[in-house]
């Protein structure tokens, strides 16, 4: 049977009690959910500022007129089938689940962390009391060689240890974690806009997690698309190539004179107003048809010299 357990970490002595430490883990991944969850909000409010064609979808029903109302549902229907494992791919999701092995060679508390993002493991490992460490690392997998700095018995008691863990008496949930205590967090994919605006609202600059540079250059390569009536290509490299050309060919013109002195976007709304209709909002971005123009050309001439 294979085991791939890459992210398995152990409790040093420092760790407090399960309790305890569930408390901090708590503070800490909820914090670190706010985090990852605000530029999600920036960059599908700045959708709905910044497109027309997505400012015209699904404009029934007056809940979803409102612009935090409208973000949410792009995220959602974004998210929705991207892993066909789970109802909903989130990558804003952590879990973390413990065991504990008892034997001769004493007690072992383990623990494994499920989560969408590296950031959440990333500042588990950097949980400390006084000065000293959590976690320390404990993952095995039998997919390659046993690590060089991992000693040979050490790496067979990682085995041991995962496989008892893994070995429950519910066949629902042999082979898994499943059955093992641990905690959640409660936040999920479905309220993170509400869950993250509500208290934090004052908080939030949206424009500092998706700037007017970033929002000109997709509007520039929508434009641009559009601009140059391209055929449908199959493959995606092909598809890649192409949408690299239009990117190099704005970020080109973006660096001239012409392209600095171009009028930008409107600030996004603050946080505190994205309850305002849809219709409310300024007229979409419309780059300058010059700039469009110039930078087809670009992209012509990469295509012409095959770069």
């Amino acid at each position: 049977m294979s085991a791939k357990l890459y992210d398995g970490l152990r409790l040093t002595a420092h760790a407090p009690d399960l309790f305890q430490l569930t408390r901090v883990i708590s503070t800490r991944m909820r914090a670190v959910f706010r985090e990852l969850a605000v530029p999600v909000i920036a960059r599908n409010v700045a959708r709905v500022v910044d497109d027309a064609e997505v400012r015209e979808r699904d404009m029934c029903g007056s809940l979803h007129n409102y612009l935090v109302h409208r973000a949410r549902k792009l995220w959602l229907d974004e998210q929705a089938g991207l892993d066909g494992r789970v109802p909903f791919h989130d990558p804003l999701r952590f879990s973390i689940v413990f065991g504990q092995i008892d034997d001769k060679y004493g007690t072992r508390r383990l623990a494994y962390p499920l989560a969408g993002n590296r950031a959440y493991t990333d500042v588990l490992m950097t949980l400390e009391a006084d000065g000293r460490p959590l976690f320390v690392d404990y993952h095995y997998q039998n997919q390659a060689d046993r690590p060089d700095e991992i000693h040979a018995r050490e790496w067979k008691r990682r085995r041991d240890d995962w496989s008892r863990l893994l070995d429950a008496d519910d066949r629902e949930t042999d082979g898994t974690l499943g059955h093992l205590p641990g905690w959640q967090l409660p936040d999920s994919i479905e309220g993170v806009f509400d869950t993250v605006l509500r208290g934090y609202k004052d908080t939030i600059d949206l424009n500092m997690h998706c700037d007017v540079e970033d929002r000109i250059r997709r509007a520039l390569n929508r434009a641009v698309l559009l601009h140059l009536g391209l055929d449908e290509v199959s493959g995606i490299s092909r598809v890649l190539i192409r949408n690299r050309r239009i990117e190099r060919a704005t970020e080109f013109y973006l660096n001239t004179a012409d392209g600095a002195a171009m009028r930008r976007p409107e600030p996004l709304p603050d946080a505190r107003d994205l309850g305002i209709a849809v219709s409310e909002l300024p007229p979409v971005y419309e780059p300058p048809a010059g700039a469009v123009a110039r930078i087809s050309g670009l992209y012509h001439a990469q295509v012409l010299v095959g770069d």
